[in-house]
């Protein structure tokens, strides 16, 4: 049979027509595509959401096609499962190395009169082809619906990566925290979080790999052996799916490409970096999609991933001659929602024949004339027009020739998508489990994070480290990077596990929870090398001297998997768009060590380096690996004695406190993975306010001086008299009139407040007259702008009230400076807090100022 080309020529994609020679692809393969009903664009909404994976659409079926002639049979695999009438979803199909088995994901119908959390789950099923026969990974019922399980692909060495909202390590890991083992949302706090997991063939031996407290989505099976996916890096202001690397065992995840280029869209419009797929080249390419795009468009690209982080960022020592990312199609396709006369591609599979060749999802370009949908080569401006509905079905498009062949028409209220030709392939390499892990540190859930230089800043610097590590050139007080803080993001739960009402978050929900895995001092070279929980994300903030963070919280999770040692250059910046962890790309370190072994400058005779080591690898390698700590510790080994006095050490322990420690302070007392830090506003800031700070003379206990914050930051004196609070701050434990379930003092730190007078001992908002841009005073005016006067014929003045700025700034101890420079050595409160208060205090507003950082310690008003 032979089959008829469509070629797309000129800007109005004219098609002509030509007879293609028969191939092997077309005769001898099978192919496997979804099939689902698809809205009319005038009846329902037509889009998906990216990072929605648990949605479905149901309506869809996996259907294996003979070979890729027009009019070879047809099978439905999957409607032998369901009654006829059955509306399920199926999605993710993936092909074995031997091209006969499928996988894929099927979500069996809704049952009616049934609470979401106990309709059918996401399972993923296997079908052969030799065999024709189609069954579930996970055989036990109960066991399949544990979780969503979606985005199967094959391992070289026969077992199944996926991903899954089952959070395997991650629930047990929250029993061993004291909390209730649930399943954690995803940061936006609307889903079942997703996470890469691993299992065998037949479904057993289920291990979760991955731990971002966003969805891991879409692993890929590069041709080396690592496996590429899509992270939902999901911070305060960022939004993204890029794309991380790891290895099959979990270890060695690093961001690889993305994060700079979600403006690469066609028009510079925004884009997601989902699925990857890997060419018959080996190079990678991605459907570049916008999140609910409308027509289920994307613009196919070409990725340069070994050259490149970002579409216009090339790795070290490489060049990039044009963007990283290029149009896969010589055709005018687009992911956005303005229609191209190319028409539009929602998804390919490239031929593995050396040809160049992709079977694809392509729609051709129809728009709406009142109720006709015509081709847009038939109108003279496609802008004019409202795009039709579109017309998914299956096309073998060949770039060389430019050309179109027909596998399968589209049909209204129909999508095909999904395609894949079942063709054999060369298996990926296996890597088998990275052979540098340490069992000891596996075997205390532990890993070991190694960062350079906290001054590196992709590659550069403004510090003169050579200088700051030299202890006769800089002394600890002069060093400004003094340690480093970890912290770790508390999963939520479910409303059906733990109802949370926004305002246990705080003044801010977009802060989350945060537990405090610890602090390590940081060595004088800037480099750090410290003893971490395993599979547990976490992110970093440098700090100053006085425990208060210098550096933009990490804006994405790092987790270490149990025995991991992980070295980093140093740290980036927002503007800096050097590639950053990824292994292979990063710039040269700015602090290298030594050529040759021996001591740096002025360093302690004990400590000698060996060649390229920073001063943390020699401290650990010499004295221990240090552990994290609750408080500020710092203990100068770096000074040589002989050249002068050693700085003095510093010991800010929250045990210290006469009010509340942070809770779980007790587990760093001997250091072990599971230790974290909390801090809670009510429990453990509040009593510092009311703590009683009288001064009384030894001799005749006279009361000398009041330094009790309710003293004067309150209402009320202590004859229960009305007086106005000092600065306009009242710290009491009252309820606020701004969120009833705060208390007032918290509010009064962080969230703007009318200035208040006193009025015959009363309290009230002082008003003042109102004044326009120019500082005239304003007056009342009716319609016309006439003065309205009151019954003395005066002009009525405008009164409006005075904002009190909040002296706190939740997030940012260093932005707070209108609380803590009155505890400075000159200024108004000196001494009234201690050392270790001000500490804590500048520990909680970095990580957010919450109210409360676990779920399960708020108290119901």
């Amino acid at each position: 049979m032979a089959l008829i080309a469509f070629a797309l020529i000129s800007c109005k994609a004219d098609i002509s027509i030509q007879q293609e020679p028969e191939d092997t692809v077309v005769q001898e393969f099978a192919l496997a595509f979804i099939e689902r009903s698809l809205p009319m664009a005038d009846q329902d909404n037509i889009s998906q959401d990216l990072f929605t994976p648990a949605a479905s659409r149901p309506g869809a079926k996996v259907i294996i096609k003979k070979n890729a002639f027009a009019a070879s049979s047809e099978t439905d695999i999957t409607s032998q499962l369901f009654a006829d009438d059955a509306a399920y979803d199926v999605k993710d199909l993936a092909l074995s190395a031997d091209g006969n088995r499928l996988l894929f994901a099927l979500r069996a119908p809704e049952i009616a009169n049934v609470d979401d959390e106990f309709q059918p789950k996401w399972n993923i099923w296997h079908y052969d082809r030799l065999s024709d026969s189609l069954t579930p990974i996970i055989a036990d019922p109960l066991q399949a619906e544990a979780g969503h399980d979606i985005n199967p692909a094959f391992l070289p060495d026969g077992r199944i990566i996926f991903s899954s909202s089952r959070q395997k390590t991650a629930r047990q890991i929250l029993l061993d925290e004291f909390k209730p083992q649930y399943t954690a949302l995803d940061e936006s706090l609307n889903d079942a979080n997703f996470n890469l997991h691993v299992m065998n063939a037949d479904g057993s031996n289920i291990q979760q790999l991955s731990f971002n407290l966003s969805h891991d989505l879409y692993p890929v099976v590069l041709e080396n052996g690592k496996i590429l996916f899509s992270r939902w890096d999901n911070h305060p202001g960022r939004s993204m799916l890029n794309w991380y690397q790891m290895q099959p065992d979990g270890t060695e995840t690093e961001l690889v490409y993305g994060w700079h280029s979600h403006d690469s869209g066609a028009d510079n419009t925004r884009v997601e970096y989902s699925k990857a797929i890997v060419l018959d080249n080996g190079e990678v390419s991605v459907a570049l999609s916008s999140n609910q795009v409308a027509y289920f468009n994307s613009w196919p690209q070409q990725v340069a991933l070994a050259i490149a982080s970002d579409n216009l960022q090339p790795l070290y020592a490489e060049v990039l001659n044009q963007p990283a990312q290029t149009p896969l199609f010589p055709w005018a396709f687009s992911n956005s929602d303005i229609a191209t006369s190319a028409g539009a591609v929602n998804s390919y599979f490239p031929l593995k024949d050396g040809t160049g060749r992709y079977l694809v999802s392509w729609s051709p370009c129809r728009v709406m004339n009142e109720q006709q949908v015509l081709s847009c080569a038939q109108v003279e401006n496609i802008a004019d027009y409202t795009l039709a509905a579109p017309l998914y079905g299956l096309w073998l498009f060949d770039n060389q020739q430019q050309t179109q062949v027909p596998v399968r028409l589209g049909q209204d209220g129909k999508m095909l998508s999904e395609p894949v030709v079942m063709q054999a392939f060369a298996r990926q390499v296996y890597l088998p489990d990275n052979p540098n892990i340490d069992p000891e540190l596996a075997a205390q859930d532990s890993a070991i994070l190694d960062i350079r230089s906290v001054y590196d800043l992709g590659g550069e610097t403004t510090a003169d480290i050579a200088a700051l590590a030299d202890p006769m050139q800089t002394n600890a007080q002069q060093r400004p990077a003094r340690y480093l803080r970890l912290l770790r993001g508390v999963p939520i739960p479910p409303e059906e596990v733990l109802e949370l009402d926004n305002s246990a978050f705080g003044v801010n929900r977009n802060q989350q929870m945060r537990d405090i895995l610890g602090t390590v001092a940081i060595a004088p070279d800037g480099s750090v090398r410290v003893k971490v929980p395993a599979n547990i994300p976490f992110n970093l903030a440098v700090l100053n001297a006085d425990g208060q963070a210098i550096s933009p919280i990490h804006r994405n999770w790092l987790t270490l998997r149990p025995g991991e040692i992980r070295s980093c250059n140093g740290c980036h910046t927002a503007d800096n768009t050097r590639p950053h962890g990824r292994l292979s790309g990063e710039w040269p370190s700015v602090n290298p060590g030594l050529d040759f072994a021996g001591l740096m400058p002025n360093i302690a005779p004990t400590l000698s380096s060996e060649a390229g080591e920073t001063l943390a690898q020699t401290s650990a390698r010499v004295l221990g690996t240090p552990t994290l700590t609750p408080g500020l510790s710092f203990i100068d080994i770096w000074t040589d004695p002989a050249q002068r006095e050693p700085d003095s050490s510093v010991e800010l322990n929250f045990a210290n406190l006469t009010t509340a420690q942070p809770a779980g302070s007790e587990c760093f007392d001997q250091w072990q993975a599971r230790c974290r830090l909390r801090i809670d506003y009510p429990t453990h800031i509040q009593p510092l306010w009311q703590l009683d700070r009288r001064q009384f003379s030894p001799l005749t206990s006279e009361l000398l001086q009041d330094n009790t914050c309710v003293s004067c930051h309150s209402r009320t004196d202590a004859a229960g008299n009305t007086q106005l609070p000092a600065a306009q701050l009242e710290l009491d434990a009252e309820p606020s009139d701004l969120e009833p379930n705060h208390f007032r003092s918290y509010r009064e730190l962080l969230s703007p407040d009318n200035e208040q007078e006193l009025v015959a001992d009363v309290l009230v908002d002082r008003m003042v007259q109102a004044t326009d841009a120019n500082g005239n005073l304003l007056f009342l005016t009716d319609a016309d702008g006439n003065l309205i006067l009151d019954e003395n014929d005066q002009p009525i003045a405008i009164m409006v009230t005075v904002l009190v700025s909040p002296t706190m700034r939740a997030g940012s101890a260093a932005n707070s400076s209108g609380f803590f420079s009155r505890f400075a050595a000159t200024g108004s409160h000196a001494n009234y807090l201690t050392a270790t208060e001000l500490a804590l205090i500048s520990t909680w507003l970095d990580i957010g100022g919450q109210y409360y950082n676990s779920p399960f310690a708020v108290v119901e008003p």
